[in-house]
C-alpha cells in the first residue's frame, strides 16, 4: 500500500524535476564510489588540494598581517575513532611555534566543489555555460575557502573564545551562502535562458 503511494506521488511530479533528481542520485553514487574506493585512499586530490589551502591560509595570513610569520607544514596527527587513534595527514598553519590552524582532508573544499559543480550538472543548460559556471564557480568556492580557514585562524589566535563558533557556524555559513548564491545566479540564468522572467 505504501509503496502504491509513493509511485503515485513519485508519478505526479514533474518531468524536469525527476531528471535533476535522478541525475542527482547518479552523480552522489558515482562521486561516492569512486571517492571511497580510490581517491580516499590514495589521497590524490586531497593531498594537493589540502596543502593548496593550508598554503593559501600561511599566504593570506601574512599578507593581512604584513609579516612572514605564518608557515605552512605538511604533517601526520592522530584522530580518536571507534577503533581508537588513527594517523591522519594534516596541514598545518604555524604562527611561530604555534600551530594556529590545521587543515585536515574535510576542511579542503572538495566535497564543495563536488556539491556545487553536481548541482550545475543536473540542471538544464548549454555544456559551454555548465562548463563557465563549473569552472568559475570552484575557483570562488576554493577562495572563499582559503579565507575560511586564514579567519579561522586568525579567530583561534586573537580570539579564542569565539574559535569554535566562528568555526563550526559563522564561516561555515558564509561558505554556504556563497554556493546558494552561485546556485541562484545559475537558476535565474537558465530561466531567462528559456524567457521565464
Amino acid at each position: 500500500m505504501a509503496t502504491s503511494t509513493l509511485l503515485t506521488k513519485w508519478n505526479k511530479v514533474p518531468a524536469a524535476v525527476k531528471q535533476f533528481v535522478l541525475r542527482g542520485l547518479i552523480i552522489l553514487i558515482a562521486w561516492k564510489i569512486l571517492y571511497l574506493a580510490f581517491l580516499l585512499p590514495t589521497r590524490l586530490i586531497d593531498k594537493p588540494l589540502s596543502h593548496s589551502v593550508g598554503a593559501g591560509t600561511a599566504w593570506i595570513l601574512n599578507l593581512y598581517t604584513h609579516s612572514h610569520n605564518y608557515i605552512d607544514k605538511i604533517e601526520h596527527g592522530t584522530e580518536p575513532t571507534d577503533n581508537g587513534p588513527t594517523d591522519m595527514p594534516l596541514d598545518n598553519v604555524y604562527f611561530h611555534q604555534r600551530i594556529a590552524v590545521s587543515i585536515e582532508d574535510p576542511c579542503n573544499g572538495l566535497e564543495l566543489f563536488i556539491l556545487y559543480a553536481g548541482f550545475i550538472v543536473c540542471m538544464p543548460a548549454t555544456l559551454r555555460r555548465k562548463v563557465i559556471f563549473v569552472i568559475s564557480g570552484i575557483l570562488l568556492i576554493y577562495i572563499v575557502n582559503v579565507i575560511r580557514c586564514a579567519w579561522v585562524a586568525y579567530v583561534i589566535l586573537y580570539y579564542p573564545k569565539y574559535a569554535d563558533f566562528a568555526h563550526h557556524y559563522v564561516f561555515t555559513f558564509v561558505v554556504y551562502g556563497v554556493i546558494i548564491a552561485l546556485w541562484l545566479i545559475f537558476s535565474r540564468n537558465v530561466k531567462q535562458a528559456h524567457g521565464e522572467a
